[in-house]
């Protein structure tokens, strides 16, 4: 899941935060090579720390990542209830973390971590190196799951909570793919193997047997959704925007997708219009669509909450409400606002659940 983020030398404006989608492959235009790899390489880079995790508390609805400790712009994990109270810090580390996801029994969360960028200058939000990791809130261990070479990002479990599944772009290549691997840092397997095509923003879905995720290549020049089986088979195309719509950050198309709780739509995001609204970022909509392609609803345009950039939603477990994050206010990138929304499963009811003036992002709903 990815960032609707440009730099910035003030706020830290990320990814896929629009979801899950990084600066780096949207800023190169997602070019299209041939990954290279060998099954299970992965596991050598594995490590384990023992950086300090509080413990979930029972009022924890939502996750999301904020800078309102640090005093940097680097992001730590915390934790709220569906009305924006209750906030409680999870992580206390030295690491910048992105886009976040929580399995269904509330011990796992698959955290991006930003590890460094080889392109300077540093800092601007770009960063092309991530690990993503595991922290265990029961036992305290955190783990890195895939080589700090790579960039990799995910946030999404298998419903039994044994897989993760995440996109990854090999160091020295350009393009990415999606890769699934067990939470113990085993069987790192690759699902696509599409020549010049990027696959990114993968989620698997809540009976465990598709994965939807979004696949740009050099015959569709924008980002399409589609769905496949868990093993990487039976490929279709759910929705494809069929416009040029972009941002110099973002190419056309949709992204970071997110299943209802009974799998019956999908929600994404994608840019409406860019005239360097919202810091930079453009306007974003939040769509929702049934994965076999009927139903397309402009959310953001039914809730009358037309003008932010808004990205990343994600659907509580009673499938009555979606949270979800959004940039807005002033078109200059160090001043614009990033907050966390909620908005009912029509788009309406729209509450802002965070205003700190710092940074509040990658929210999701905790299941």
């Amino acid at each position: 899941m990815a960032s609707r983020n440009p730099p910035s030398n003030k706020r830290d404006l990320p990814r896929s935060n629009m979801k899950k989608s990084s600066y780096k492959i949207a800023f190169v235009g997602f070019i299209v090579l041939i990954v290279a790899i060998s099954s299970g390489c992965l596991n050598n880079y594995s490590t384990e720390s023992q950086q300090f995790l509080h413990p979930l508390p029972t009022s924890a609805q939502i996750l999301f990542v904020s800078n309102m400790d640090t005093g940097s712009r680097a992001k730590e994990i915390y934790c709220m209830n569906e009305n924006g109270g209750n906030i409680t810090r999870i992580t206390y580390s030295h690491y910048h973390h992105r886009i976040l996801g929580i399995d269904k029994s509330k011990r796992y969360i698959a955290a991006t971590r930003i590890e460094k960028d080889t392109n300077p200058p540093a800092g601007l939000g770009d960063e092309d190196r991530k690990s993503l990791w595991v922290l265990d809130l029961e036992t305290g261990n955190e783990k890195r799951l895939t080589d700090p070479a790579n960039n990799t990002e995910g946030d999404s479990f298998s419903p039994n909570g044994e897989w993760t599944v995440f996109h990854m772009i090999i160091a020295g290549d350009s393009q990415a793919d999606i890769y699934k691997i067990k939470t113990d840092g085993s069987n790192l397997t690759r699902l696509t193997y599409t020549n010049d095509t990027t696959e990114s923003d993968p989620v698997w879905s809540n009976n465990g047997q598709k994965i939807a995720f979004i696949s740009y290549s050099a015959k569709v020049t924008r980002f399409v959704l589609k769905i496949m089986d868990v093993d990487g088979q039976n490929v279709r195309t759910v929705y494809d925007p069929n416009d040029t719509i972009s941002t110099p950050y973002f190419k056309p198309g949709v992204y970071d997708p997110a299943w209802s709780p009974d799998d019956q739509w999908i929600v994404f995001e994608k840019p409406i219009h860019y005239a360097g609204e919202n810091g930079d970022a453009g306007v974003w909509h939040i769509f929702k669509i049934h994965p076999d392609g009927t139903g397309l609803v402009d959310l953001s345009q039914q809730g009358n909450h037309e003008s932010m950039a808004e990205y990343l939603p994600s659907f509580s477990k009673d499938e009555k409400h979606i949270v979800f994050s959004a940039r807005y206010g002033s078109s200059d990138p160090a001043d614009v606002q990033v907050d966390i929304f909620l908005m009912d499963e029509n788009g309406g009811s729209l509450k802002k659940l965070t205003d700190m003036n710092t940074v509040e992002d990658f929210g999701v709903w905790i299941k």
